[in-house]
């Protein structure tokens, strides 16, 4: 097996994909791949690990939970074309590109499968995952790939609270996200990361937009790595959709990051939209979207029911500290 000459392919196939179908093969198709190269060539107890990692801003995901993500299909397809594209376009600015992948997990599928598109002094890889396990199971993958020549560094670190040499990166990488940016640290990596960006440098994904609506919950679609994605059916007719915040590059570095929406009046009838939930639309790269239940970190996500009080109004809250969360206050 040539491996690299199958991640050619692979890739191929993604960036040239005409619909979700094509799209959804290859990304599946890639994650057989990475399976067969992680149980050749990496230790089990490497990519198998199942400890998770409980921080101040979000949980850091063990490093079989992080490659079960690659079977995430549009996820997996759109982050990887979005950084192929933000690499192209930085080198039409510079000669040569430093890019830091933060949550690489064991697998860095967002950027090993694109590597052979480039020359190795083009780009300038800095891998880093706060699971040891992880980074001792890519090193092993890029080893039997051979493309030690793309990456500079291995960085066992938490992205949370990483310095990174100063003015040293044009492209900054992390998608280390749940639904509703709950759970997993997402918001407090991008806080820390972009200020220390390159001026003129990007962090992919661009933009994370955060809305909330009421709806009735257990009729939304909702993705899971068991379910055919095709046919989830459309998203479920909601009320009072209202975007709340973006987390972009011009995102604050205050600590923990909170938000409060203005007070929102409960409507009268409540019979066909009772819940009220968010959802993330992600912009990775700018034509590259994943709009809501299109993808594990897209899907609604209900924070509680609005049935059965006498209240007036309601608005919504969330918070970074300990674990991102949102809560619904009631008024």
């Amino acid at each position: 097996m040539n491996s690299t000459n199958d991640f050619a392919d692979l890739f191929d196939k993604m960036l040239n994909a005409q619909t979700e179908a094509e799209e959804i093969t290859a990304a599946l198709a890639l994650a057989d791949h990475y399976q067969t190269l992680l149980e050749t060539h990496a230790l089990a107890q490497d990519f198998s690990n199942k400890e998770e990692t409980f921080l101040e801003g979000g949980v850091a995901l063990a490093s079989q939970y992080a490659l079960d993500c690659l079977r995430d299909p549009l996820r997996t397809t759109r982050f990887i074309v979005g950084t192929y594209q933000a690499i192209k376009d930085q080198l039409t600015q510079n000669n040569s590109v430093n890019l830091l992948y933060a949550g690489c997990g064991p697998a860095a599928p967002l950027v090993l499968p694109l590597l052979h598109r480039f020359a190795s002094k083009e780009i300038r890889v800095s891998l880093l995952d706060i699971t040891e396990s992880s980074i001792k199971a890519v090193k092993s993958l890029v080893h039997a790939l051979d493309l030690q020549g793309y990456i500079v560094e291995y960085i066992t670190a938490d992205a949370i609270t990483y310095k990174a040499p100063q003015e040293h990166f044009d492209i900054m990488v992390s998608e280390t996200m749940d639904k509703g940016l709950t759970r997993e640290p997402q918001v407090r990596i991008m806080q820390n990361l972009i200020p220390q960006l390159k001026e003129n440098g990007l962090f992919i994904p661009q933009a994370i937009d955060v809305y909330g609506e009421l709806t009735f919950y257990g009729k939304e679609p909702y993705f899971d790595l068991y379910k055919d994605l095709q046919s989830l059916g459309p998203c479920y007719k909601t009320a009072l959709k209202k975007k709340l915040f973006s987390i972009a590059q011009d995102v604050t570095n205050d600590q923990p990051y909170e938000f409060t929406s203005d007070a929102i009046e409960i409507p009268s009838d409540l019979s066909q939209t009772p819940d009220a939930a968010v959802y993330a639309e992600i912009q990775v790269y700018k034509e590259r979207i994943l709009p809501k239940a299109k993808s594990l970190i897209s899907n609604s996500y209900c924070i509680r029911s609005l049935l059965g009080g006498e209240n007036k109004h309601f608005k919504y809250h969330y918070t970074t500290q300990g674990t991102p969360s949102w809560e619904l206050r009631i008024e």
